[in-house]
């Protein structure tokens, strides 16, 4: 394997901070300590980014925003990947209808990046925007783990090896079944969205990655839910997950709602996994001219 240029996995580190704060200018000293690196050094980085138009500098303030030459990257990447500016779209109108935050993710390596999010969330823990990043590890991107190879499926079990992992493997044969993934609300679930929103602020942060890696570990199968007439109450419901899969059959995107005005419990859940299924096909008949439905 190739090891990246240091300066090139800087640079990226930087657009990834910056774009996760439109609006939000940060000066050298903010980015610097963000991304544990040092200020001299990420000097250079940043006046690399600016003098290319990735970045603009506010001459008085000494601040950085992301520049036009972002625009024309994000044009190209809407063209080249149409299933993202379809996402944004229907997630317009999902939100609205279902009264909570809806959000679409992409699967990077070996990390889940929400590409698209529209509405608010209603309930603590369970808020994200564009640009949060998890692990692609149990209990996240379920759909992506159910419906791809041998190989994603063994990335998906992770650090938990052979510890849960007929809990797993019966997790992933039920997302296969039904076609959608819940998730439960709870203490833990609620801190692990807390840790990963602060992750995002400080992406290089080691106490907090340590603090996610725990959360996960130690709560992964109480976060899904396989048999919902086990729902306990009704606030027992934090997220539900369906693919949107691609031309070749495979998932090239997941939705996700959560942060319900109301709760839910599981008499909810079919009717709402239904109604983000239709949004799911909405966005594959739109940016690929298709709906494929594999066979479980």
């Amino acid at each position: 394997m190739v090891k990246p240029a240091l300066a090139a996995t800087r640079a990226a580190a930087v657009l990834d901070y910056l774009s996760m704060r439109p609006g939000r200018p940060c000066t050298l000293t903010e980015i610097a300590g963000a991304l544990r690196v040092s200020p001299a050094s990420m000097l250079s980085v940043l006046a690399a980014l600016t003098n290319a138009g990735y970045l603009v500098r506010h001459p008085a303030h000494k601040t950085y925003v992301v520049g036009p030459a972002v625009v024309a990257l994000g044009q190209a990447a809407m063209v080249q990947n149409p299933v993202v500016p379809a996402a944004d779209r229907e997630l317009a109108l999902l939100a609205d209808e279902l009264e909570a935050q809806c959000a679409a993710s992409v699967l990077m390596g070996q990390e889940i990046v929400a590409v698209a999010v529209s509405g608010r969330t209603r309930r603590p823990g369970t808020w994200t925007r564009v640009g949060i990043r998890a692990p692609f590890v149990a209990p996240f991107g379920v759909p992506f783990a159910a419906f791809g190879s041998d190989a994603c499926r063994m990335a998906w079990r992770g650090v938990h090896g052979d510890a849960i992992g007929p809990a797993l493997d019966r997790a992933l044969a039920v997302v296969r079944a039904r076609g959608y993934a819940v998730n439960r609300d709870g203490d833990a679930r609620e801190r692990l969205g807390v840790a990963l929103a602060s992750l995002g602020d400080e992406p290089a942060n080691h106490r907090l990655r340590r603090e996610v890696d725990s959360l996960v570990a130690l709560h992964t199968e109480d976060f899904l839910v396989l048999n919902l007439d086990q729902v306990d109450a009704p606030s027992d419901i934090s997220h539900v997950t369906v693919p949107v899969f691609g031309p070749d059959d495979e998932v090239v995107m997941i939705l996700t709602s959560g942060g319900f005005a109301r709760p839910l419990g599981g008499a909810d859940v079919e009717a709402l996994a239904d109604r983000l299924k239709a949004s799911a096909e909405a966005i594959a008949l739109e940016a690929f001219g298709r709906v494929t439905t594999p066979t479980t």
